[in-house]
C-alpha cells in the first residue's frame, strides 16, 4: 500500500479489510487520526486494524466498540517478532471540548513507543499533533456519499483517504 492511498468501500467488511492492510504498515509509536461524520465508519476502520494485530492472539477482539463514553479502549494484542507486547489505545474525542479535556483523557500518556494510538474525532479539538508524535502520524479521512439535504442514499459508499503527515 503506497500513501497517500484512496479507495471506495461499499461494505463495512471491505472497510475492515482495507484497514487490516493498512495495519501492516503500522508499528508501536504510530498515531492515527480518524476524520469523518457520525456513522461514517471510523470505528469499523479501527476494528480492521485491531483485527490485524490481535485476532491471531485473542479472538475476543473481533468486536471493537467506540469508546465514546469511556474515552479510551485499550487492546493488548500479544507480542511482535521482537517479543514486544503490542498495545492499541483507541480514543474517541467527540465529547472533548479543549486541550484540558484532551490532557485529562490520558491521551498524552498513551503516546509512547509502547503503543499504537488511534483517535476518532481527533480533529474536533483543533490541536496540532505533529510536534508530539514519537513515530509516524497518519490521517484517515472517511467521507460518505449523501443525497441532497443530507439524506443517505440506498447505494451508500465510503471514500477513504489515508495520508502520512
Amino acid at each position: 500500500m503506497n500513501l497517500p492511498f484512496k479507495f471506495i468501500s461499499k461494505f463495512p467488511e471491505e472497510t475492515e479489510q482495507r484497514a487490516e492492510e493498512f495495519g501492516s504498515l503500522l508499528s508501536c509509536g504510530d498515531f492515527i487520526l480518524l476524520k469523518g461524520r457520525l456513522g461514517a465508519g471510523k470505528t469499523k476502520f479501527v476494528s480492521g486494524m485491531v483485527n490485524f494485530f490481535c485476532q491471531a492472539y485473542d479472538s475476543r477482539y473481533n468486536i471493537v466498540t467506540s469508546p465514546t463514553f469511556s474515552l479510551m479502549n485499550r487492546y493488548f494484542c500479544g507480542r511482535d517478532k521482537s517479543n514486544k507486547e503490542i498495545i492499541i489505545d483507541h480514543f474517541d474525542f467527540y465529547r472533548l471540548k479543549n486541550l484540558y479535556d484532551l490532557e485529562n483523557s490520558g491521551f498524552f500518556d498513551s503516546l509512547s513507543s509502547d503503543s499504537i494510538t488511534i483517535a476518532e474525532w481527533g480533529d474536533k479539538i483543533g490541536f496540532d499533533y505533529t510536534n508530539i508524535i514519537k513515530n509516524y502520524y497518519f490521517e484517515v479521512n472517511i467521507a460518505v456519499n449523501e443525497a441532497e439535504g443530507g439524506v443517505i442514499t440506498e447505494n451508500l459508499y465510503r471514500e477513504i483517504i489515508i495520508e502520512k503527515k
